[in-house]
């Protein structure tokens, strides 16, 4: 008895799976041969396998020459300030604080890329700058991009009254030019980097805030949208889940390129002498190294060459994302 019963559960069980296959197959079939007819299963599969492809086609838009130059050279100038204590034997103090005995020192064994008018290590500088120059256009960008999205959201959602008042008052920020804003507001509140990187991130807010506003204004007409609303869905969730969403496309380009210009604005603003004393970067050695460039070139050189790269491999990076998520584009 136990055999005749393990024998009928198993042919019962090969007929079951049998039929199974059969029904699978049939309803495969109905799926790809039926326009009409939809599986629910079969559908499932399909989006998750066009989400895949999709993402595999976004990142082959990105492996484009110049974006992986770009990304090999933001590469160097990160390793060179996450291990800037490593790759010099000089701290912080004797660079910047405690004057050197060699000063103007062309190349040698010591200072591989020579001295300062002061006797810093223009190596050790160029290292810990990388820092700066990375910190400081992270944070104003940060400040820029997080007021700039939460403006330019509601000013666009809410529309009327409330986004003409926002859209003016930014186009009276963006009409004066922003190297005059920031010497007017450093003249008044000091030359200390926290000032800097404030005054240029709220000089940045405009930016952002007219760059996601025109996505909002284009995505809030959408269907889904009316249909957030319709199932009783607040204006914060529609704003920032539903919306939000599907207009940071812009955003995210614009962060790389804003990053590449805003370091060298801060650079620019260095060179002019309005940075902090207390901060090693890249603006201030050109400065310093214009007086005796053609005598003693390598104090200006290397920091202008560190400052093209860096501001090259977020352009070259911005643009390239740019190209990848532009719908239009046909990589």
């Amino acid at each position: 008895m136990n055999n005749k019963n393990q024998m009928e559960l198993k042919e019962s069980f090969t007929e079951t799976n049998s039929n199974k296959t059969k029904e699978k197959y049939k309803r495969l079939l109905k799926f790809y041969l039926l326009p009409f007819w939809r599986d629910k299963d079969f559908s499932a599969q399909e989006y998750e396998l066009g989400k895949i492809k999709s993402k595999r086609k976004l990142f082959n838009r990105l492996y484009t020459p110049l974006t992986i130059v770009g990304g090999i050279l933001l590469l160097v100038i990160a390793i060179c300030a996450v291990y800037a204590m490593w790759l010099t034997p000089y701290s912080i103090y004797d660079l910047n604080s405690r004057p050197g005995v060699n000063p103007y020192s062309p190349p040698t064994e010591d200072h591989p890329l020579g001295t300062t008018q002061l006797g810093w290590d223009i190596l050790g500088r160029l290292m810990f700058g990388c820092r700066t120059a990375l910190t400081a256009g992270l944070v104003a960008i940060t400040i820029a991009v997080v007021f700039g999205v939460i403006i330019g959201i509601i000013s666009a959602y809410f529309g009327g009254i409330i986004d003409s008042l926002i859209m003016r008052t930014f186009d009276i920020i963006i009409a004066f030019p922003n190297l005059i804003l920031v010497l007017i507001y450093i003249s008044m509140f000091g030359s200390e980097l926290s000032n800097i990187l404030l005054i240029y991130g709220i000089l940045g807010v405009p930016r952002y805030a007219r760059l996601l506003r025109s996505s909002v204004l284009q995505g809030k007409q959408n269907l889904y949208v009316n249909a957030a609303k319709t199932s009783g869905a607040d204006n914060f969730r529609v704003m920032f889940k539903h919306i939000f969403p599907n207009a940071i496309s812009p955003i995210i380009a614009s962060v790389f390129t804003s990053m590449g210009a805003t370091i060298l604005g801060i650079s620019a603003l260095a060179f002019l002498g309005f940075s902090d004393s207390s901060i090693i970067d890249w603006g201030t050695d050109i400065n310093v190294g214009r007086i005796r460039l053609i005598t003693k070139p390598w104090i200006s050189l290397w920091p202008g060459i560190f400052i093209a790269i860096t501001v090259l491999g977020f352009m070259l990076i911005g643009d390239g994302i740019r190209d990848a998520l532009d719908p239009k584009s046909k990589k």
